[in-house]
């Protein structure tokens, strides 16, 4: 049953990765992509901690979590810079 859940997990986890790799490409804004690139990488982090739990390895959990932190850091730092002009959906 545990391998089952599992499979469940990594395929629905695939999936989101796939419509937000779809999303980084097509855009249309930078927000969008930032927030795609986002995605991808929380998708990252729960596969980890899916892996953690399959495996009973608290060492994934601890590396998820850590890299949840400089996720988080990082996605703010990156949306300060952005200027306001560049997040709407014109194509000008």
């Amino acid at each position: 049953m545990m391998e089952i859940a599992y499979t469940l997990f990594c395929l629905l986890v695939a999936a989101a990765m796939g419509c937000a790799l779809w999303r980084l490409r097509r855009g249309p804004s930078i927000a969008d992509r930032l927030n795609a690139a986002d995605v991808i990488a929380l998708c990252v982090v729960g596969l980890a901690v899916g892996h953690g739990w399959y495996r009973g390895d608290s060492l994934w959990l601890d590396l998820a979590m850590v890299a949840g932190l400089v996720l988080f850091v990082g996605t703010t730092a990156v949306s300060l810079f952005l200027d306001p002009e560049d997040l709407s959906e014109s194509d000008s």
